[in-house]
């Protein structure tokens, strides 16, 4: 449903101290897990005095761990080297590559947004083997270590995997369907294939200098179950829980530390978004060495209703984000989720209307975005 994401702090007007609460990273321990937030601006792509302007406020007030991808060139080497000497971890987002030759799938008319990503059949674990050792080693050489590598984004539905067919029926596929459905068993090839690419990520990590303990995350799904949006787009999908089965099936477990997990219910009513958590995958979300799943990453979360004007009118998704953290944070204190990342930060920095779902909004922090980000208590 979303795009790249990103964490970025506005650069350009405003006190430092109102963009962020401070949120508690230390991986790997449930009563410190990263609390933060996605935006789809590339800070790399920032000058350096931006840069260094952005990471500053970020180091100012406590938050050392984004979420970001690293492009392989010396803008984005020099980028994860700004934000290591800030004492700021990236979560590394990681993108398949597909066999050479392989042309961008474009969606037909009428499905501008989806197929934003090759079709994971097409995958080739080699050249993201040639992409990613290289670009680790140097990293690794500038002193870099990172908050985790995801593999992925989406990847059960059309807007990021072309091995759905397009226009689709809305259907969301389930167990069955991966083994009988012609499209299932397409998908399900693509499966079977991302896992090799995650097998190749493994063993890169695994034979890293800096990085052997940096956790693996499984590519952020998009939450499905009892959704009508996919009628509405015309594209299909497959089931969070089915997905995860079948590749857990395959070997899933034996390759990463946690499974990322996208989550929007859009109602302030507790009861319902804890339907809504069991309706998509919560039972796989377990706390590290309990048998039968891993500790879930929300790489991204969200809440509507926030008004277009300013000032904000931000009632009704203080309501949406108070009862979503009330569901979500007994879970990260026993293990079961092991990162929240607030969706978004802020919209494009340049565009002429904000981005409704933005925590930043008509220049400070809104009270929504603001608990949103909060630390554990």
């Amino acid at each position: 449903m979303r795009g790249v994401l990103l964490l970025l702090l506005p650069v350009l007007g405003g006190s430092v101290l109102s963009y962020f609460g401070v949120a508690r990273i230390a991986v790997g321990h449930a009563e410190s897990a990263p609390v933060g937030a996605n935006l789809t601006n590339e800070p790399y792509k920032l000058t350096p005095a931006e840069q260094e302007t952005m990471l500053g406020a970020i180091e100012q007030v406590g938050v050392h761990v984004i979420r970001a991808s690293i492009p392989p060139d010396d803008a984005g080497i020099e980028f994860a080297q700004r934000a290591e000497a800030h004492g700021i971890k990236i979560e590394f987002l990681l993108w398949l590559y597909p066999v050479a030759g392989t042309k961008w799938p474009h969606a037909p008319a009428g499905f501008s947004g989806l197929w934003r990503g090759y079709p994971l059949s097409m995958s080739d674990p080699e050249r993201f083997r040639g992409y990613l050792t290289p670009l680790l080693a140097k990293l690794e050489d500038k002193g870099i270590t990172l908050a985790g590598f995801e593999l992925g984004n989406e990847i059960n539905w059309a807007g990021f995997n072309a091995d759905f067919t397009l226009p689709g029926q809305g259907r969301v596929l389930g167990a069955d369907d991966l083994v009988n459905d012609p499209e299932g068993q397409q998908v399900a090839k693509g499966y079977l294939a991302y896992l090799k690419t995650m097998a190749v990520l493994k063993d890169i990590r695994d034979h890293s200098k800096l990085n052997r303990d940096t956790p693996i995350i499984s590519g952020g799904l998009a939450d499905l179950s009892v959704s009508t949006w996919t009628h509405t787009k015309r594209a299909d999908a497959v089931d969070v829980t089915a997905t995860w089965n079948f590749m857990r099936a395959h070997g899933l477990d034996d390759l990463v530390d946690g499974y990322g997990l996208h989550l929007y219910p859009h109602t302030g009513d507790s009861g319902k978004i804890r339907t809504h958590l069991e309706q998509n995958g919560l039972d796989e979300c377990q706390a590290a060495g309990t048998p039968g799943g891993k500790p879930c990453w929300i790489t991204e979360w969200g809440a509507d209703g926030a008004g277009a004007g300013c000032p904000v009118d931000d009632s009704a998704r203080i309501v949406q984000v108070k009862a979503m953290r009330s569901q979500y944070d007994p879970l990260v204190r026993v293990g079961r989720i092991a990162a929240l990342m607030f969706y978004d930060w802020q919209g494009n920095l340049h565009a002429t209307n904000e981005d409704r779902a933005s925590a930043f909004r008509c220049g400070s922090l809104t009270e929504s975005g603001r608990l949103a980000i909060a630390p554990l208590r």
